[in-house]
This record gives structure tokens, sequence and C-alpha cells, in this order.
């Protein structure tokens, strides 16, 4: 994520990637996705970072987006 960007601005370029991946053939796993976004979050949301990866089942795509 970088410095000053919104949230959904940044899980929509995430979206974007994905699609984009998808058109060539290749599937993205949501799980991976939503990995993957936790990962660039900013280091103000580590706490929420570390709580949602220690559960025993990470939130859908979905979720993530009503969440953060």
């Amino acid at each position: 994520m970088e410095k000053g960007e919104t949230i959904p601005n940044y899980l929509t370029k995430f979206t974007q990637c994905q699609d984009e991946i998808g058109s060539v053939g290749i599937a993205v796993l949501e799980k991976d996705m939503v990995s993957l976004a936790l990962l660039g979050l900013p280091k103000s949301w580590h706490s929420y970072q570390d709580s949602t990866n220690g559960r025993e089942k990470l939130p859908d795509w979905e979720q993530l987006w009503l969440v953060l």
C-alpha cells in the first residue's frame, strides 16, 4: 500500500491485478489474495493483520472489504 492511499483503492488494485492475471488463464486463490492484501497494509494495521493471520480461517475477500 502506498503512503496516502485509501484502503478501498488499495483493494481495488488487487482486484484489478487478479482480473489481469485471470485474463491470461492463471487463477489466483481468494485466500492468497487476502493474505497478500494483509501483508501490504501499513504499520498502523499490523495488530489487525496479526490477529487476522492468527485465526484458524482467514476472512474471504468480501469480508475483508467489509472490515477494512
